[in-house]
């Protein structure tokens, strides 16, 4: 027995552990109603279990308006495909993926930054 298969059968056991539900997002070429080209955020995947993970707590900067921004850590299936830069949706907070993923043969990790005003 290989490595591949033995965390192939791991992957239901790390999916277990997903709690939560992603819409993933990536600006695409669109055509407007007047016939313009132009580009829009649209879903390439809704409903995709997964975990977050917070690596740290460093989320607060006090400028003319109270910054919010922290790294996450997204974990999910290695089926999904997820590129730098994509917006990611968990539970109404939105996120953007700040790097390439790093897939393995039983899920994947994404490391997300969160921005927003507090």
């Amino acid at each position: 027995m290989d490595i591949q298969s033995i965390m192939k059968k791991a992957t239901a056991a790390v999916e277990f552990m997903y709690d939560k539900t992603a819409t993933i997002k990536r600006q695409m070429p669109i055509v407007k109603e007047t016939g313009a080209d132009g580009m829009d955020w649209l879903p390439v995947h809704e409903n995709v279990p997964c975990r977050l993970s917070n690596s740290g707590l460093n989320n607060a900067s006090q400028e003319v308006a109270n910054i919010i921004q922290y790294d996450v850590k997204l974990f999910l299936s290695s089926e999904y495909d997820v590129k730098a830069g994509d917006v990611v949706i968990v539970n109404g907070d939105e996120y953007e993926s700040a790097k390439e993923p790093f897939v393995y043969v039983s899920h994947q990790e994404v490391l997300l930054v969160r921005k927003g005003y507090a």
